[in-house]
């Protein structure tokens, strides 16, 4: 998530102004795995090598050799993951019309088209840790906010029904 808009009047990054329109972008945190991170994926590997040589030289060589595959799969999904494309949502208010794009981790793009006059944002939760959000157009209910955490949620509602309140007028 990131910053919201100041009590300065300008638009940050939440509302980034676009032709005749607003946008709040919403991403997942995503960090790359600190050298901390790799050093300990290293030191791992050595645990995980000096526990096998106990075994190979009892003559069960194949417990190295899954050690070695198990630690070398980990840096592999460790390094797959963070390749990957970063969850993310944009919510577009542009000519009378609510947009809704939505691009989850493997890069597959989704793509929602309501009017801006007849939506409606609902929030439920079950406890406080708790925030769903939904845009409702007649019967239909698309979820929002789902790339982020449920503190982010809350704190995006007012902002979501603020520029769903500016749209309708």
């Amino acid at each position: 998530m990131t910053a919201a808009r100041g009590d300065r009047g300008s638009p940050g990054p939440w509302e980034q102004p676009f032709g005749e329109g607003l946008e709040i972008r919403m991403s997942a945190p995503r960090s790359a795995l600190p050298i901390h991170g790799k050093y300990l994926l290293i030191a791992a590997a050595l645990a995980a090598t000096i526990v096998s040589l106990r075994f190979v030289l009892l003559g069960a060589w194949p417990v190295l050799l899954f050690s070695a595959l198990d630690i070398g799969a980990l840096a592999v999904a460790l390094h797959i993951f963070s390749r990957g494309p970063i969850p993310e949502e944009r919510l577009r208010v542009i000519d009378g019309h609510v947009e809704l794009v939505r691009v989850d981790g493997r890069g597959r793009r989704s793509h929602i088209r309501l009017p801006a006059f007849w939506t409606r944002l609902e929030a439920s939760g079950r406890t406080e840790l708790d925030c769903d959000l939904w845009l409702v157009f007649r019967r239909e209910r698309h979820p929002i906010g789902l790339c982020v955490s449920a503190a982010e949620r809350r704190a995006l509602q007012p902002r979501i029904a603020a520029v769903l309140g500016a749209a309708r007028h």
